[in-house]
């Protein structure tokens, strides 16, 4: 038996930030905004969502403290500004980070604390505040899941919270809102999207309904990642990866992820590698490490990056898919190897015990691993 949560109601398409007005006289008046700094703080969104916040009557607080990988101590000042404010809804605009904080800090206002207690699955007991969330890069696809990622920054661990309540009840994905990312953006936050689409699709948890969101996500990503790293204002490759982000956040939501996660998040935390380059070094190793438990449906992934797999034996077929796919890292400038990102030789046992405590991402991997085999992962990515 299977079970598809989706509870959010989703407006996608250019111009659909406008929209938001409309819904605001629902979910509430005052509203904490939560937004990364200067660069997100600045976006005319941020203009336009108090200008309809004002129009509705209401007020906009502003808690732009976020910063990449957000950890318990600014939830909580979040929530803290949030209570002091008697905010009656949130809205995280951004990437991943800031819709994760937003996320957890909506909980946190409903929620006795610490953020803390709410690590691992199931252990949010009250309904978050009303929550919206509007990215403005296409990767993380959070606007779309039940899951945040804080990072716990007294045992230096990325951490995941899970629970249904974290659905958002309004988000808006407005491809337009991701126009000005810039190259080295557009590749990491498209590299995190192909591997929330890559892992889903051959997860354990995956099946027939997760698998169409995961397929046509990578099918899209094959297609126009390439585009928009080169030509930032190509509105259809920017529709399109919007999209794929979204989808892909869908499928793993459900399904889960696998190794290449279990592996980066140790990269994130101990070293400070952006989520998606990490993802971007990782999942070819991943990917080949997998390659005998899953061939058929590697092949199919390489028919959509027009690799010409068709009649060749099966682990010839799916390893056309890892070139592929390293062959698209390779030409978006993403780093091949965890040295580029600092890590030594002698770091490899700590990243390597650190990743064998993700056993709820390791459990979902198409292929069981141990402490030898995620050395020798980390060890071929040097």
């Amino acid at each position: 038996m299977h079970q598809l949560w989706f509870p959010t109601s989703l407006l996608f398409g250019e111009g659909s930030l406008a929209v938001l007005a409309e819904r605001l006289p629902a979910l509430g008046k005052n509203a904490l905004l939560v937004t990364g700094g200067t660069a997100t703080a600045s976006m005319p969104a941020v203009t336009a969502i108090r200008d309809m916040l004002s129009e509705s009557g209401g007020d906009c607080i502003h808690f732009a403290e976020v910063k990449a990988d957000p950890d318990v101590e600014t939830v909580e000042r979040g929530a803290e500004l949030g209570a002091s404010e008697g905010v009656e809804l949130v809205i995280g605009l951004g990437g991943g980070s800031p819709l994760d904080a937003a996320k957890t800090i909506a909980a946190r206002l409903t929620n006795p604390g610490p953020a803390s207690a709410f690590f691992g699955t199931g252990n949010i007991a009250q309904p978050p505040l009303p929550l919206v969330c509007i990215p403005t890069t296409s990767g993380t696809g959070s606007e779309a899941t039940q899951i945040a990622v804080l990072t716990d920054t007294a045992n230096h661990r990325k951490m995941s919270v899970l629970s249904p309540l974290l659905y958002p009840a309004l988000s808006i994905v407005d491809p337009e809102l991701a126009a000005s990312m810039s190259p080295a953006l557009t590749a990491a936050t498209g590299a995190d999207a192909l591997t929330h689409a890559v892992e889903s699709y051959v997860t354990v948890g995956a099946w027939e309904m997760t698998r169409g969101w995961s397929f046509r996500a990578v099918s899209f990503i094959a297609s126009y990642l390439a585009r928009a790293f080169q030509d930032g204002s190509d509105r259809e490759a920017r529709h399109h990866l919007a999209l794929a982000s979204t989808l892909a956040g869908m499928a793993f939501s459900n399904s889960g992820l696998g190794l290449a996660h279990a592996l980066a998040h140790p990269l994130g935390a101990l070293f400070g590698v952006a989520h998606g380059v990490a993802n971007a070094v990782l999942l070819p190793a991943v990917m080949e490490f997998n390659l005998t438990e899953v061939p058929e449906a590697y092949r199919e992934i390489a028919l959509l990056f027009g690799s010409n797999a068709a009649g060749l034996p099966p682990r010839e077929a799916a390893g056309r898919a890892v070139q592929a796919v390293r062959d698209l890292f390779a030409a978006l400038q993403l780093p091949a190897t965890i040295s580029a990102c600092g890590v030594r030789k002698e770091h490899i046992p700590l990243l390597a015990s650190e990743a064998m405590l993700n056993e709820r991402l390791r459990a979902s991997n198409p292929r069981t691993s141990n402490l030898e085999q995620i050395t020798m992962i980390y060890r071929d990515c040097l």
